[in-house]
C-alpha cells in the first residue's frame, strides 16, 4: 500500500472518530471532556466510562477536579453534559434511539419512555449485586423502595436529604418584640401577627408583615404547614386504603390557617402569583419576617439581607407542633433520580461489576468531599481535622470546577462540615433531626396510568380550589365539590390504580424481590 493510501485510511479513521463525538454532542448540548475525544481516537489505557450527566450550571466544569476523580479511581470519564432545561427531551430522544452511555442519568423515574425501556429489558437490574460492595450494600432501604420499579432496583440513587423543610425567621425582630421562637402552630400565627402589627423594625410605620410565600403549594409554605397539621404526604392511609392528601382533615385545617393569614394581612397579598425570586426579595429587603420552605435557603437569604442591613439576624426551626401536640414534617423520596446502566453499552456482567465498583469508590468520604468541596489545598483547607474553610480567592475556581459536579453524586455524604458558617451547620443539624419526624409518601414508588396521562389536569383542579379557598372565593362546600369533580374526572380510577400498585408492592417485599434478593 502506498504512503498516500495509508494516510487516507488514517484520515478516514480520524474523521469517523470526530463524527462520533460531533453526533453525540449534537444530541446532548454541552462540552465533551478531552477524555471523550481521546477515547474516540483510541488514546489511553485506563478503563473508559461514558456518562450522560445533567448540567445545572451555565457551563460544564473545568477538568481540574474531574482529573483528580479519574486519578483516584483509575478511570477515564467521557461525560456528556445535558443542560437541565432540555434534559427531559434529550433523555427521551436517547431512550427512543437507544443511544445510551455506560452511565445514564434519569431524573423522572416514572416517565413513560423510561418505564417502557426498563420493562423491555434495556437496563441491568443491579439489586442482586449490591450486597457485594461495602458501601453500596449500605444503601437506604427506604430510598431503595422509592426507586424500585416492579419491586426491582435498576440504578444507584442520587441521594438527597429526606426532609429539609422548616421555618426561617428574623431573629432580630423576635428580640425587638420580646418574643421567643415559635414552637406550635398557634405560636407561629402569633409571631406572624406581631411581625405585621407591632412594628418589629422599629421605624414607626406599618410596613412589615409575617409570612412571605409564593405560587407553589409544594415547595412554598403550604405543604410544610400542612404537615404540621398532620396531613399525609401526597397520599395517606385510611381504613386500609390509600387516599390523596386533600381528602384528610389536616389539608382543610391548613387551608383555614392560611385563609386567616391572608384575610388578616399577615402574609403577602399576591402570594398566589408571586415568584420565588420575588418571595426572596420580600424577606431579604426587610418587608417579611418568616420564610417557610427549604432550611438550606437560610444562609443565602441571610447573605442577601446582610448586604442591605448588616444588623440582620436570621435563625430557623424545624419542629412546629400541630394541634395534636406532635411533630411532623413531610419527606421527599430521598433521591433526585438515579444512574442506570444500559445493556446496549454495558454488554457483560464483568463490565457492570466494574461500574458498580467505581460507584462504590465514588461514595467513599474522600471522594464525596472531592465532589462537594474540591481539592484540598486548591479550593479549601481542613480545620481541626473536621471542617472545611474555603481558601481566599477560591470561590470562582469552586464555581467553575466543583459546583457542576453535584450531578455526579450518588449515595453518601461528605465527612467534612463547612467552617465558620453557623447557618449551614444549623440547617444540617435540623435536616438530620427531621429524619425522626419525617412523614414519607407511601405512594412515592407507585404508578397509576391515569395519573401518568391526566396527572397535570387532575392536579390543577385541586390546586385551583385550594388557592380559591385561601383567597376567600370558595367555601368548604365548594372545595368538597371540587374534590368530587376530581374524582369523577379520573380521580377514583387513580385511587383504584394506586391501591392496586400498593398491594403489588407489598407482595414484592413479602417475597423478597427487588432490594438485595
Amino acid at each position: 500500500m502506498t504512503n498516500w493510501g495509508k494516510m487516507l485510511i488514517w484520515l478516514t479513521a480520524i474523521l469517523a472518530a470526530a463524527a462520533v463525538v460531533a453526533a453525540v454532542a449534537a444530541i446532548y448540548p454541552g462540552r465533551l471532556p478531552d477524555s471523550a475525544a481521546n477515547d474516540a481516537a483510541g488514546v489511553g489505557s485506563e478503563p473508559v466510562l461514558s456518562w450522560t450527566a445533567i448540567l445545572y450550571t451555565d457551563a460544564p466544569p473545568d477538568d481540574t477536579v474531574l482529573r483528580e476523580i479519574e486519578r483516584r479511581t483509575n478511570t477515564r470519564l467521557a461525560i456528556t453534559w445535558v443542560p437541565d432545561n432540555v434534559k427531559e427531551e434529550k433523555i427521551d430522544i436517547a431512550l427512543a434511539t437507544n443511544r445510551l452511555t455506560d452511565i445514564f442519568t434519569v431524573q423522572n423515574l416514572r416517565s413513560t419512555a423510561f418505564l417502557k425501556a426498563v420493562r423491555a429489558g434495556s437496563f441491568w437490574e443491579i439489586g442482586p449485586y449490591l450486597q457485594d460492595y461495602p458501601n453500596l450494600s449500605r444503601m437506604s432501604p427506604d430510598i431503595l423502595r422509592n426507586i424500585a420499579i416492579d419491586g426491582k432496583i435498576y440504578g444507584i440513587y442520587r441521594e438527597r436529604d429526606l426532609s429539609r423543610q422548616g421555618v426561617i425567621y428574623r431573629e432580630d425582630w423576635l428580640a425587638a418584640l420580646g418574643l421567643a421562637a415559635p414552637s406550635t402552630t398557634g405560636e407561629l400565627y402569633e409571631v406572624m401577627r406581631a411581625f405585621t402589627e407591632d412594628d418589629p423594625d422599629g421605624n414607626g410605620k406599618r410596613d412589615t408583615y409575617g409570612l412571605a410565600d409564593r405560587n407553589d403549594l409544594k415547595y412554598g409554605a403550604f405543604k410544610t404547614l400542612s404537615s404540621y397539621f398532620n396531613t399525609p404526604n401526597e397520599w395517606g392511609e385510611r381504613n386500609g386504603k390509600l387516599l390523596p392528601e386533600f381528602m384528610f382533615d389536616g389539608y382543610l385545617e391548613t387551608m383555614r390557617f392560611m385563609r386567616s393569614l391572608y384575610e388578616n394581612g399577615l402574609m403577602n397579598a399576591e402570594f398566589a402569583i408571586t415568584s420565588k425570586q420575588r418571595q426572596w426579595a420580600e424577606f431579604t429587603e426587610g418587608r417579611a419576617g418568616i420564610y417557610i420552605g427549604n432550611l438550606d435557603d437560610a444562609r443565602n437569604l441571610y447573605a442577601a439581607a446582610a448586604k442591605l442591613n448588616p444588623g440582620v439576624k436570621v435563625n430557623m426551626t424545624n419542629r412546629i407542633a400541630g394541634p395534636d401536640g406532635r411533630h411532623h414534617v413531610w419527606s421527599h423520596a430521598g433521591h433526585n433520580g438515579m444512574f442506570v446502566f444500559p445493556k446496549s453499552s454495558v454488554r457483560t456482567e464483568t463490565e457492570l461489576k466494574e461500574i458498580l465498583a467505581f460507584f462504590d469508590r465514588l461514595s467513599e468520604p474522600d471522594m464525596y468531599n472531592l465532589l462537594n468541596y474540591g481539592i484540598e489545598g486548591v479550593h479549601y483547607r481542613v480545620v481541626d481535622g473536621q471542617y472545611v474553610e474555603f481558601l481566599k480567592g477560591a470561590s470562582e475556581l469552586k464555581e467553575r470546577e466543583v459546583r457542576p459536579l453535584v450531578s455526579l453524586m450518588g449515595m453518601g455524604k461528605p465527612s467534612l462540615k463547612p467552617y465558620g458558617d453557623p447557618l449551614k451547620a444549623r440547617s444540617d443539624a435540623l435536616n438530620e433531626d427531621n429524619l425522626s419526624i419525617a412523614v414519607r409518601n407511601p405512594a412515592a414508588a407507585l404508578e397509576s396510568e391515569t395519573l401518568s396521562n391526566q396527572g397535570e389536569e387532575l392536579r390543577s383542579l385541586i390546586e385551583e380550589a385550594t388557592y380559591l379557598f385561601i383567597l376567600g372565593k370558595l367555601d368548604e362546600d365548594g372545595f368538597r365539590e371540587a374534590v368530587d369533580r376530581w374524582r369523577s374526572a379520573g380521580g377514583d380510577r387513580a385511587i383504584r390504580e394506586i391501591n392496586e400498585a400498593h398491594a403489588a408492592a407489598r407482595g414484592y417485599e413479602t417475597n423478597g424481590f427487588g432490594l438485595f434478593h
